[in-house]
């Protein structure tokens, strides 16, 4: 039996990945959701499946304060913003950051997170080069580190470049981007710019609509034409990714096409949740 603190840090756009891992463990558990607003999705999600948790004040976890038992398996979530992609070096502080606090608290630590841009980024090698407690995130199956949410739905490295090479210009839709669609262009660093245009200084480009309207008229210039649905099979609704997927058609002005069935794969989530852990006690 698994005994020990698994401190789980996680984007929403990974968070189907860590609710797989967490639905299709046999082993009894404790899960502590730290309360939050980006939490509010998985919440729903985790009601939903009837995965019971108990809701955790943020502040008194990390001061010390909360009650997360002393024995068994026990799985503490801190769910971040998803605007943190936006800007790598910022994210990758905030995360390191991040687990420097968690590490009075916990006894290994799951990343839920891609590289997001910061290439040779490995949480793994800077934890132990810190004497910190042990930590994994998304690899593929040669142990290299997934790049991004696309990379963890599709296995990773090779298959990555197989992917952009087979579907090269188009945009990647999972569920995930679907239903995040708002906030996951709202958030970009870009878009600070754009937000500081005037509606007359983007009508001088040609652009209407403001951020989705600069979106629509990016994927233009670069010509695109295409959006590629990859259904995960993470999805609660498969009705609603489609209906998500279609919506960011219609507003990105891009025809949707169905990726092949072979290319998502949960293995880079199966092996990411199976050697978190592993890296606690038995």
């Amino acid at each position: 039996m698994t005994n020990g603190i698994l401190g789980i840090i996680a984007c929403p756009m990974l968070e189907d990945e860590l609710l797989y891992g967490i639905a299709h463990d046999p082993e009894p558990k404790e899960i502590f959701m730290l309360d939050n607003e980006p939490a509010d999705s998985i919440r729903g999600k985790m009601d939903r499946k009837k995965i019971p948790y108990t809701l955790v004040p943020r502040d008194d976890f990390y001061a010390g304060k909360a009650d997360v038992g002393t024995n068994g398996y026990r799985v503490v979530i801190d769910m971040n913003h998803l605007g943190l992609h936006a800007e790598p070096k910022d994210l990758k502080k905030f995360i390191e950051d991040q687990i420097t606090a968690l590490q009075p608290h916990v006894d290994a630590v799951g990343l839920y997170y891609g590289l997001c841009g910061n290439y040779g980024w490995n949480i793994t090698g800077w934890c132990q080069e810190r004497h910190y407690k042990p930590a994994e995130m998304f690899r593929d199956r040669t142990g290299r580190v997934c790049d991004d949410c696309i990379g963890v739905c599709v296995g990773g490295g090779e298959r990555y470049l197989d992917l952009e090479k087979t579907h090269t210009g188009k945009l990647y839709v999972t569920p995930a981007v679907a239903g995040n669609w708002e906030e996951f262009i709202g958030d970009m660093d870009f878009m600070k710019g754009v937000d500081n245009m005037t509606p007359q200084t983007l009508a001088s480009m040609g652009i209407n609509g403001g951020r989705e309207g600069f979106m629509r008229w990016m994927f233009e210039f670069c010509g695109y034409t295409t959006l590629l649905q990859i259904d995960t099979g993470l999805e609660e609704d498969k009705k609603k990714f489609d209906a998500e997927t279609a919506v960011v058609s219609e507003k990105m002005n891009l025809k949707i096409q169905k990726a092949e069935p072979a290319w998502p794969t949960l293995q880079p989530a199966v092996d990411l949740y199976n050697r978190c852990k592993k890296l606690l006690a038995t």
